[in-house]
């Protein structure tokens, strides 16, 4: 049977009824609906597949799937919520649960070693939908969102509708662009959005884990309508708000991003913020914020100065609230450094808890009178954590300063291999060795760890660095160093274990709004023994 075409709306009359078409998988059935209500539609269902249902789909009341029903005039799916939606010859599709797509070998979730092994359960992808008006930061949210999950090992991409619009349609567009007024304008960032949303889901049916929706979303309408496509997939979602009440926040935001933005290369920078704020007065027009009881959704006001969290239940919806109550936007600094040439450094063998050289003690020299003449050490406007290993407590012991002794800050624990050189490991026990070379990222000393260990045990660190609002400094091992730089520099899993972080020297990263500006200095002139492995 021919699916058929929708019509011109009619609503449901009561007495007559209004022609409607049930579709399961690959049949059709045609019926005529009098109900009120949701559940009506549901009895009628069941009346016209009782057979089917109860032998074959095997659905109650109660189990029943969502029942998607296209728009006439959109030509959009969206969740039967209301029998007002219904009209003369619509077809009503009822969602089976979409076979699992298996990701690819190289990015499941075995070979993400234990990081998603120890995050509980994943029954459903997650799609995060950015919410707030322009200028509230939500594109640095989303990235920072992204960075974080990304590095846990949860393959994360965001998409985001500005970019579709700039690509597909130009990227100077007038502020009467977004003016809700605007049919065309209105319909044309519609398209942009399904574009967008349609391509995410593609991913995320491809094998990605989350998706981030980066757009303004700040209507009902709007967020029914990505929430309904959504579900349609299986699809977790959250909302996530970004609510900025602070004048000059918003003020800094225009100037210092929006201003540079493809949107107004060429521009005048005075005709730019004028246009946009005229932009962000056509979304305060219609803006209305998340307030759905049922939906999942996470408020975040002033970057992180409070939040609001609605029925949030799940393991990475969790863990991303917990997350977003650590973020600011206060400027600070932030310095990493490995401790000086260590004995087991200079005799090239690997972990231990071995005291400093002499090279060593001349570097925790040179590091404290560079700290003192760069870092607000008087004043105690800075924190400075190590590990609890011998090495970097000895490389800050002339800092007149208080330190904070971390043991998630220890280096990587070589295991049964601790206290050896790789040329040892590659004699007597070659196939580990073997092993080790090939997957560097994954490969777990016998009895001790992986990188994708060391990045688990690292996780509340990095929820302390976003917490600090003063300048922060990490002393600390080759391994750890590799982990914090790849997160704050937003890496690849991939090349976090060959990213080279040398002996003596300070990498200073300064986080921005979309990244850190790095600078690397170096303390003591490199000698032989600096390079260890």
């Amino acid at each position: 049977m021919a699916e058929p075409t929708p019509s011109t709306p009619s609503k449901p009359d009561g007495k007559d009824g209004i022609t409607i078409f049930f579709k399961i998988r690959n049949r059709i059935k045609k019926a005529k609906f009098r109900g009120n209500s949701v559940d009506d539609v549901k009895d009628l269902f069941f009346e016209k597949f009782r057979d089917e249902s109860e032998n074959e789909f095997g659905y109650t009341k109660e189990t029943l799937p969502p029942m998607m029903i296209e728009s006439s005039d959109l030509h959009l799916k969206f969740e039967l919520e209301d029998v007002s939606d219904l009209h003369e010859n619509c077809v009503i599709e009822i969602l089976t649960k979409r076979e699992p797509v298996a990701a690819p070998a190289n990015n499941d979730q075995s070979n993400l070693g234990s990081m998603l092994r120890n995050m509980g359960p994943m029954n459903r992808k997650l799609v995060i939908v950015m919410v707030g008006l322009p200028a509230r930061g939500k594109t640095h949210l989303a990235r920072k969102v992204a960075r974080y999950l990304n590095w846990l090992g949860v393959d994360t991409r965001v998409f985001n509708v500005g970019q579709y619009r700039r690509k597909r349609l130009g990227a100077q567009q007038p502020h009467d662009f977004f003016d809700p007024r605007n049919e065309e304008g209105e319909k044309k960032r519609l398209h942009m959005a399904i574009a967008a949303l349609d391509d995410m889901i593609e991913w995320l049916i491809s094998g990605g884990y989350v998706g981030i929706f980066d757009a303004t979303n700040t209507t009902k309408s709007r967020r029914k309508l990505i929430r309904s496509r959504c579900n349609q997939e299986n699809l977790e979602v959250m909302f996530l708000e970004s609510i900025c009440n602070d004048p000059a926040i918003i003020e800094a935001n225009i100037r210092q991003t929006k201003v540079s933005s493809p949107d107004y290369v060429g521009m005048d920078p005075e005709q730019a913020v004028a246009d946009f704020r005229n932009r962000i007065k056509h979304y305060e027009d219609v803006y209305e914020t998340v307030d759905e009881d049922a939906s999942s959704y996470v408020k975040v006001i002033d970057i992180g100065r409070k939040v609001i969290i609605n029925n949030v239940t799940s393991y990475l919806p969790s863990r991303i609230v917990f997350f977003s109550m650590n973020l600011h936007n206060t400027p600070r600094r932030i310095f990493l450094t490995r401790h000086g040439q260590s004995e087991f450094n200079a005799a090239g063998r690997i972990g231990g808890d071995g005291e400093l050289t002499e090279t060593g003690d001349d570097y925790a020299h040179a590091f404290a009178e560079w700290a003192l003449q760069n870092l607000p050490i008087e004043s105690g406007r800075v924190s400075i954590f190590t590990s609890t290993m011998k090495r970097t407590i000895q490389t800050t012991q002339y800092i007149p300063s208080r330190k904070i002794r971390l043991k998630s800050l220890d280096e990587i624990d070589a295991g049964e291999f601790d206290g050896m050189t790789y040329e040892e490991i590659a004699r007597k026990f070659p196939n580990e060795y073997a092993a080790r070379a090939k997957d560097k990222l994954r490969y777990r000393y016998p009895r001790g760890e992986s990188y994708l260990d060391v990045i688990a045990r690292l996780e509340p660190v990095i929820f302390e660095i976003e917490r600090q609002k003063q300048d922060v400094v990490i002393v600390s091992h080759q391994a750890v160093l590799r982990c914090l730089y790849a997160y704050f520099q937003d890496l690849p899993l991939e090349e976090c274990p060959y990213i080279n972080i040398p002996l003596h020297t300070v990498i200073k990263l300064t986080p921005k709004t979309y990244g850190c500006d790095e600078e690397k200095i170096r303390l003591v002139p490199e000698r032989v023994g600096d390079n260890d492995t």
